[in-house]
């Protein structure tokens, strides 16, 4: 990897390049749910390979385990069922509303984000909530201790661990 600048983006624009990702390699099925689990990992990893975040929003312990709650509001219509449309924000740029992406420019994110889709990409939303919901995860000690916010330096610690693990 390159020692490029580290960006931190809105979760949608993350969101939406895994729905990208999904339909170029033929419609790997996404709802709500697993988005959300797709870009929680996208978050754990990447704070645990370069040390910074990759969206600008703390992640809450819900009882599915870990959300960004613009994520909810962007995808909460598409309930159980898969995700069909990309999720639309304002344009820094332009001011116009368009669904925007993390740009392949970045290179240090899409190393990060390739491997997380391979990883990741077969399992369903309630298979990554499922490992989310593990004893000992950031989320299973937010919720035992009350807290709404799972830190991400407890994030970052945990996915450091997974990478300490065999494969």
């Amino acid at each position: 990897m390159t020692d490029a600048p580290t960006y931190v983006y809105k979760p949608s624009w993350v969101a939406n390049t895994f729905l990208w990702k999904a339909r170029e390699e033929g419609g790997v099925w996404i709802d709500p749910l697993k988005i959300q689990k797709l870009v929680y990992n996208m978050h754990g990893w990447y704070l645990a390979t370069t040390g910074s975040p990759v969206v600008g929003e703390r992640f809450e312990a819900w009882p599915k385990g870990p959300v960004l709650s613009s994520l909810y509001q962007q995808f909460k219509k598409y309930r159980w069922n898969g995700i069909t449309e990309y999720a639309e924000d304002i344009d820094p740029q332009t001011g116009e509303t368009k669904a925007l992406m993390v740009p392949v420019s970045d290179e240090k994110f899409h190393a990060v984000f390739d491997a997380v889709w391979r990883r990741y990409k077969d399992f369903t939303g309630m298979q990554l909530s499922a490992l989310t919901h593990a004893d000992g995860t950031p989320w299973s000690h937010a919720r035992q201790e009350g807290r709404q916010y799972i830190s991400d330096d407890e994030i970052r610690a945990h996915f450091i661990e997974l990478a300490r693990q065999p494969a």
